[in-house]
């Protein structure tokens, strides 16, 4: 097994090499993926999550993601080897500009979670266990970001996208205890799209509009 020093600069260098400039540009995420372990699942689901680190609503692209993440969980929980993303989201295609902004952003997030994580109820992301929290984690995930919110809320996916970063970056640095901070966030996304659902119902659409853009 890696030490969770080489496995978080493998991590570095993926993310850097997604947001390197390519020969073809737009780069789709299927050529990307195929540079990859196929078994790396922390690797694949760091950069699937990568669109929904912006503010922007993604839209449709949000249900490609949702099958990426229910399709890895569902393998994951399972305990497959070979993980595969769906050949739609494999077809995506993000600008130069687009990957190295998200690639930034994630790094600066996955940076500030290892500046106190540390080895630590590491069964929580290690072993069978480890893998059906996981798994859980990145169906649920998946699950959430399909929600429609009428495309009009930002930051939408904010929550979510930390699930899986801080489970991936638990999973990296054998430290249990971002796998609760993952499922917190999956708590606080739930209590989040209730309070949107409410505000729709009570006041109507226009409140969401200047609650979230005036």
């Amino acid at each position: 097994m890696s030490s969770p020093v080489s496995r978080f600069h493998e991590l570095v260098i993926t993310l850097e090499t997604f947001a390197a400039p390519v020969a073809v540009e737009p780069l789709a995420f299927g050529e990307a993926m195929d540079k990859l372990d196929h078994q790396a699942y922390t690797f694949t689901a760091t950069l699937a999550v990568l669109p929904f680190l912006q503010p922007i609503p993604l839209g449709f692209f949000a249900l490609i993601g949702s099958a990426a993440f229910i399709a890895l969980g569902l393998q994951l929980f399972k305990g497959e080897q070979a993980l595969v993303l769906p050949q739609k989201i494999r077809a995506v295609t993000l600008s130069l500009r687009m990957r190295r902004t998200l690639v930034n952003t994630c790094l600066k997030i996955i940076g500030f979670c290892r500046r106190f994580s540390k080895p630590r109820l590491s069964f929580l992301v290690t072993g069978k266990l480890g893998r059906q929290i996981g798994g859980c984690i990145f169906m649920a995930v998946g699950v959430l970001v399909a929600i429609p919110l009428g495309g009009v809320v930002p930051f939408k996916n904010l929550f979510p996208s930390l699930a899986v970063l801080f489970y991936c970056t638990g999973e990296i640095e054998h430290d249990g205890l971002m796998a609760i901070f993952a499922l917190l966030c999956l708590v606080l996304t739930v209590i989040f799209y209730s309070l949107l659902i409410y505000i729709v119902w009570k006041f109507g659409a226009a409140a969401i509009n200047h609650f979230f853009w005036k």
